[in-house]
Order: C-alpha cells, then sequence, then structure tokens
C-alpha cells in the first residue's frame, strides 16, 4: 500500500536562487545559455558568474583548431591570445546583463574546461547554485549528442546543471 503525501510535503524550500555560472566560450550555444540565465536572474534577482576556460595543455585542440590549415597551435602567446579572446566574449556578456539590469561577475580560469567548470561550480567560496550552459562549444561536430564539457559538467557536477540549446 502507498503512502498518502501530506500537503507539507510538497512545499519549495525557501532558499532563494542567488548566483548562476555560466560557462562562455563565444559560441551560440553560450549566448542562448547566457540569455536564458539573464532571464532567470531577472526574476530570482540573481548574480550571474560569467567563466572563460584557457585550456591547458592537457587539453583536446578545439575541433576547430585541428581542422584549420591555416591554425596557430603554437605554444607561443597561446595564453595571451586566449586571455584576450576570453575577456572580450566576457565583457560582451558583461554589456548585455547590464542592459538588462543584471549583475555580472567575470572569471577566468586555466586548464581543462570541464574539470575547472565544476572545480569552480563545487567552490563553497563561489556560491554558485545553479550551472547554465550550452549544450555544444565551437566545433564542427554539431551532431554529437552533447559536447565533451558540457557532457563532463552533468556528469561530475553535484550542482543542478541546464543545458540550453
Amino acid at each position: 500500500m502507498q503512502k498518502v503525501k501530506k500537503e507539507a510535503d510538497y512545499k519549495l524550500s525557501k532558499k532563494r536562487l542567488q548566483k548562476i555560472l555560466v560557462p562562455l566560450d563565444g559560441s551560440k550555444f553560450s549566448i542562448h545559455a547566457l540569455n536564458y540565465a539573464i532571464n532567470i536572474a531577472k526574476f530570482t534577482n540573481s548574480r550571474i558568474i560569467g567563466v572563460f576556460v584557457i585550456p591547458s595543455d592537457d587539453t583536446p585542440a578545439p575541433i576547430d583548431d585541428l581542422l584549420n590549415p591555416l591554425s596557430s597551435i603554437s605554444p607561443q602567446g597561446y595564453e595571451t591570445k586566449m586571455s584576450k579572446q576570453g575577456e572580450k566574449i566576457l565583457d560582451n556578456a558583461e554589456k548585455r546583463c547590464k542592459q538588462n539590469k543584471v549583475s555580472f561577475l567575470k572569471k577566468i580560469l586555466f586548464g581543462n574546461p570541464g574539470n575547472q567548470i565544476v572545480k569552480y561550480a563545487e567552490d563553497k567560496k563561489a556560491g554558485v547554485e545553479l550551472i547554465i550552459m550550452g549544450s555544444h562549444g565551437h566545433g564542427h561536430a554539431g551532431e554529437i549528442l552533447l559536447g565533451s564539457v558540457s557532457y563532463k559538467v552533468v556528469h561530475k557536477s553535484k550542482k543542478p546543471v541546464m543545458i540550453i540549446k
């Protein structure tokens, strides 16, 4: 016989959503994720933390770089180039948030993108309560069900993850 639940069993938590982590790489999927995060942040009065991860040496190169014969995959200036690209992406996200009156914090991390996103989200000091990210990043592998970074975050994070297509 099934136990009948009391009305009190269905009450929602009174804890307010305060910080939403949005990994950004400049892809259309990450921009869609930012748009969703802005809408949620407006209704919950939350802050968005935009994060850009500079891949380390042990991270596979993006498919775009591998397929592009004019690619400049070289260690010289890589970190500087990626830092500038990350700053530009985060600056654009910050402008979009300001236009919508949403608080925004920028963060650049170094290492394996999936691991770094999960590590940052799990850090108690960061206070992240929700991760909203695109289903894919840059690359030609659009037919794959879920990008490698989003796959890793979904499976490794203890925080709720919303994937946006």
